[in-house]
């Protein structure tokens, strides 16, 4: 079977599958990976496939009415991204209340309000922002330990770099841990 031929018939399978999930408070996940296991393609073909042809019906939703294919709701929540700002708040926000002894998750769901897909997007953003923008990280750090603000460096103390070095292997996949302990026997 060619995966990337999708009959009609699939198309308008996979439309209902997602809107009977979406209707239902679900996932489109369960949706993608029933459909996945019916067709022999990847759940990512499927869910890559399924946003394509929203987002054409979105474009030209009469083809979407001739198929009989709801085009109400297809799409995902657009991408919104974070201000400067807002960025800043978010990090100072989780630094304090982890100075406080407060777990990161908490900490998130605290600024969600419960809401748990504003938690995850909070979560991914400041994970990133560990990641990706350190300088940006240690400056509010630095702002807040100017103020006698309690708060958590997250990279830990600099001058301890076996925290460091224990910070980065627990961080490392099993394929990268197991590079990295080859690459020290090595020089041992």
């Amino acid at each position: 079977m060619n995966n990337n031929n999708w009959t009609v018939e699939q198309t308008k399978d996979l439309f209902k599958k997602c809107e009977a999930a979406r209707k239902s408070g679900k996932s489109l996940s369960a949706a993608f990976r029933d459909i996945s296991t019916r067709t022999g393609r990847s759940v990512n073909s499927v869910r890559n496939y399924y946003y394509g042809q929203a987002k054409t019906f979105e474009l030209v939703p009469e083809v979407a009415a001739k198929l009989g294919i709801s085009v109400n709701g297809t799409m995902h929540d657009r991408f919104v991204p974070f201000s400067e700002s807002e960025t800043d708040e978010l990090i100072r926000n989780v630094l304090i209340a982890k100075g406080r002894g407060i777990s990161v998750r908490k900490a998130i769901l605290a600024l969600a309000d419960g809401d748990s897909k504003k938690a995850l997007r909070l979560q991914n953003k400041y994970r990133s922002c560990l990641k990706s923008h350190r300088d940006k990280v240690e400056r509010i750090v630095g702002e807040l330990t100017a103020k006698h603000m309690p708060c958590q460096n997250p990279y830990g103390d600099s001058s301890d770099n076996f925290a460091r070095l224990t910070e980065y292997i627990a961080s490392l996949d099993e394929r990268g841990a197991h590079k990295f302990l080859s690459l020290i026997e090595k020089l041992t």
